[in-house]
């Protein structure tokens, strides 16, 4: 079994932090064998649940139609053996659908199905950024509907540490992002499930404190943001890899990290991320695997 392609709790990494490093362009979006399968969720979503996994302001088609430019541009020049981009249309080889640009009311919408991953706009009013649109199709238990046009500080409301830790640090980075750069941040945490849509979760405490560790799942969000010059406008991509937790047992520090990570994070954080009802057993197993190795 392969292990997880991002690991974000090595050396015991948990908690709250802005984590920003800078990336070069190519290493933007990524385009593996999961293509075709996760496009597929997203056609699935937008077919019979579009309510809940895509939303945008009146105001906003133009910031999407340039999300879509730079996003075509992005994959002509990178993976340009992937797609046939013309001027009326877009060919995607990997999913063996044809999309005609004027079938699409919402840019942002066709752009969410040539790439694997969610994408958000965030837009500037007075310096407060806000949710102006977005196509989220691996949600990690939360509400696009009640995110919507929220400013960063309230999207992130419950997260424990947030507002005093990193809030005004993370607006002060996206008001000063300079033009043509990336940046790139991780999160992680422990779901019971592998499926990427995860609105909230749909079982019990007690029935999440019952599962067996070797049953739980490595779930990481690789996060991007950068800049769309004509608008201030920043767009934040997510892809979520959800991976075995048994993916890491061949790799005796990758159990010693994250059995770190989970000792350093906080009650509330544990609970926040829903770690709490089976952090005993985990940890347990998790040293038993150590002691084994």
């Amino acid at each position: 079994m392969k292990p997880p392609i991002h690991q974000p709790y090595i050396g015991g990494k948990g908690g709250v932090d802005i984590g920003l490093r800078p990336i070069e362009e190519k290493a933007w979006l990524e385009v593996d064998d999961k293509f075709k399968e996760e496009i597929l969720l997203k056609k699935n979503l937008f077919k019979h649940r579009k309510a809940e996994v895509f939303i945008s302001s009146h105001l906003s088609r133009n910031i999407q139609q340039d999300t879509l430019n730079k996003i075509l541009g992005y994959m002509d020049k990178f993976y340009p053996s992937s797609y046939n981009i013309q001027s009326e249309y877009v060919e995607v080889f990997q999913s063996g659908d044809v999309y005609k640009y004027d079938d699409f009311e919402n840019p942002l919408e066709l752009a969410s199905l040539i790439v694997q991953e969610d994408l958000v706009l965030m837009h500037p009013e007075e310096n407060i950024f806000k949710l102006e649109a977005a196509s989220l199709c691996a949600p990690t238990r939360w509400s696009l509907q009640e995110k919507f046009q929220q400013s960063l500080s309230d999207i992130h409301a419950g997260v424990p540490g947030y507002k005093q830790k990193i809030d005004s640090r993370v607006n002060k980075i996206f008001l000063n992002l300079p033009p043509n750069r990336i940046f790139e941040r991780f999160n992680w945490s422990i779901f019971d499930s592998p499926k990427l849509f995860q609105p909230i979760s749909s079982k019990s405490l007690v029935e999440i404190e019952n599962i067996e560790p070797e049953s739980l799942y490595l779930r990481v969000e690789r996060q991007t943001i950068r800049l769309l010059d004509n608008h201030k406008t920043v767009l934040f991509t997510v892809r979520v890899h959800s991976d075995p937790i048994t993916s890491i047992l061949s790799n005796k520090q990758s159990i010693i990290d994250l059995l770190k990570a989970i000792q350093n994070l906080g009650d509330d954080m544990k609970n926040y991320k829903v770690i709490k009802p089976f952090e005993s057993n985990l940890k347990q197993w998790l040293k038993s695997k150590i002691e084994h190795e």
